[in-house]
């Protein structure tokens, strides 16, 4: 008997177990209000007096977004955090998106602009590809890796 209930309660968690799976909604993660870019560069100089910069937009439908992540320079005191508010619109053509409000931290507060392809895929380049770079950094010496995503 006792073997029998223990069955009968096994199938009945089984089933609302089952039953809450296929009832439950698509997982999301709205950021703002009506996310429709996610963007990741990860923008590096090699040696001593080198550095990088890594940071995360959510940029939202109504040309409002935000981001997060660091940047740094070698024998600096290290990764700084950067994050706060942006704004951001198309270009012209509407090939490409134009961040602006994006503040390095590690470089003075540098406010940066971002421009990068509006469409999604995965895109690589040097330093000053992605964003523009105060001018005591010379062109060119680095290397950048840029996500664009939904």
């Amino acid at each position: 008997m006792k073997k029998t209930r223990t069955a009968v309660l096994g199938v009945a968690t089984a089933a609302l177990a089952a039953a809450a799976f296929a009832t439950a909604g698509p997982a999301t993660a709205d950021y703002g209000s009506g996310q429709i870019y996610q963007i990741t560069l990860s923008d590096n100089i090699a040696g001593p007096h080198g550095g990088g910069v890594w940071i995360w937009w959510g940029l939202n439908s109504d040309g409002t977004g935000d981001y997060a992540g660091s940047d740094c320079g070698h024998g600096g005191e290290g990764a700084v955090s950067d994050r706060g508010d942006v704004t951001w619109k198309y270009s012209p053509d509407g090939t490409e998106i134009i961040i602006s409000g994006t503040a390095l931290n590690g470089l003075g507060g540098y406010l940066t602009t971002v421009t990068v392809p509006a469409t999604t895929g995965h895109y690589t380049g040097t330093d000053e590809t992605f964003l523009t770079l105060p001018g005591f950094i010379p062109s060119g010496i680095g290397n950048a890796q840029l996500q664009v995503s939904p």
